[in-house]
Order: structure tokens, then sequence, then C-alpha cells
């Protein structure tokens, strides 16, 4: 059975600030050309343009996925554009723990380790910790898995999988 977990990431209030500013400039802009300003055109459609980028740049949710021994963690931006970031198999995976854990803790601190947040970001959610060692690269990944992935993953790799404590 495949299992899908999707997971909203926290939006950045900066580049939302951005966002809007460039908004703003689209307007005034867009007021010059009532003025007679020729350029002004020009302007207030670049200033949209990239205000519009920047705004559904921040529509970002992380997909992760568990289906006959493969991890599976993709990029949705939009609701529309999917990027495939990376396939684990579960040989290469060592651990999966509640953040904070004791049993990924020395994985955690050491410094041979890649981090990868695919979290929402949100202040106060649980996340696990995924610790991948393979030739090509070892890994720490953060992600929101929620008890039905967790169940999932357990039912042929117990040894690996720690569950939070309720």
């Amino acid at each position: 059975m495949e299992v899908f977990t999707l997971v909203q990431r926290k939006k950045s209030p900066a580049m939302i600030f951005v966002s809007w500013i460039f908004a703003a400039l689209a307007v005034v802009s867009f007021l010059l050309i009532c003025q007679g300003v020729a350029l002004g055109f020009l302007i207030a459609v670049a200033f949209g343009l990239i205000s519009y980028f920047i705004f559904m740049g921040q529509n970002v949710e992380y997909e992760y996925s568990y289906f006959d021994g493969e991890l599976r963690f993709a990029k949705i931006k939009n609701k529309s554009r999917r990027k495939n970031l990376a396939t684990y198999s579960m040989e290469s995976v060592v651990a999966i723990a509640p953040a904070g854990d004791r049993s990924v803790y020395n994985y955690e601190n050491g410094g041979e380790l890649k981090k990868v947040d695919y979290s929402s970001g949100l202040k106060g959610i649980p996340y696990y910790d995924i610790v991948i060692k393979s030739p090509d690269a070892n890994v720490l990944i953060k992600a929101e898995l929620d008890d039905k992935f967790i169940t999932e993953v357990e039912k042929k790799y117990r040894s690996k999988v720690k569950r939070r404590e309720e």
C-alpha cells in the first residue's frame, strides 16, 4: 500500500511584504501612465510580474510517500508544478525517530550529515528526523510524518522506526 503525506510550507512574512511592495510599485507605475509617462507601462508590467512570481513562489507543499521499501520526497509549487526532490531505499535509512530523540542525537550533532528540512516550518508542530546513510551522501531529513505513514513503514521496518510517545 502506498501512503502519502502532504505538508504546506509556512510562507515567509518578509517575502510576502516584498511582494506587496512590488505590487504597490506596479500600481504607482500604472498611475504614471495616466500622467502621460510612456515608460510607466513597462515599469508597471515589470513590477507586477515580479510581485506575482514572488507571491506565487511562496505556495509550497512537501509530499512524502512510502511504497514498497522506498521513501520519496517531492516539492509542489502552486498546487500545479511537482518536482521530485529525492528517493531513498529503506535499506539506506538508519533511523526514523521523533526530533530530539536520543537514537538520532549523535547523527544530528555530527558535522558529516547534510541537513534537509521538508517540514512546514511552523513552531510547535512535532516532526520526525530521518537519518539516511548511503555511499553518495549522508542526510538528516526533517519531515512531518503522520501516524498512518509511520504505521505503514513499521509493518516491514519496525527496527528502524521509533514512534513519538504520546
